[in-house]
């Protein structure tokens, strides 16, 4: 099922467990729907591949690692602003996604920090691999894991 958010209704209501669920892959299609695969299904049968959402309870449900990710920029703030709406546009898609749960401009303006949640280390860095900042060598990143333990409720704007 898509990922459909009614008004006042945050992406974590609307998908429930998945969203942050260390085992869900999320895909999003050419007209922007998002979808939530359960990669459980693909080695054991009592999970559906794309379960209906929101999903409020589920056996397998493991949360995602937590990590605070430290932007660097290593370029003149002029460099870095030239690329900011394509690195907002790659923020915002992996916000969609669950993976990127908020995120600011450092004050001073010498980097950003984005609060994450990703199924391990891996995936978080071949995600921030690919943002236009890193890519176009105007930022560096740093991964910081933290205990999701320790988080209360979600994230809020």
């Amino acid at each position: 099922m898509g990922l459909e958010t009614g008004p006042g209704l945050r992406p974590d209501e609307a998908v429930g467990l998945c969203f942050t669920c260390r085992w869900k892959r999320p895909t999003t299609n050419r007209r922007g729907s998002t979808f939530f695969r359960c990669t459980r299904a693909d080695t054991d049968a009592r999970f559906v591949r794309y379960p209906p959402l929101p999903v409020h309870a589920c056996v397998g449900y493991e949360e995602a690692m937590f990590f605070v990710v430290l932007v660097h920029y290593t370029a003149p703030l002029a460099a870095v602003d030239a690329i900011r709406p394509a690195h907002i546009e790659h923020v915002e898609r992996y916000a969609r996604e669950g993976v990127f749960q908020a995120w600011a401009r450092r004050d001073p303006p010498v980097g950003g920090v984005l609060v994450a949640a990703a199924p391990d280390r891996a995936t978080l860095e071949a995600i921030v691999a690919e943002d236009p900042y890193v890519r176009a060598g105007v930022a560096r990143a740093e991964l910081v894991a933290f205990n999701a333990a320790n988080v209360r409720g979600a994230p809020r704007p």
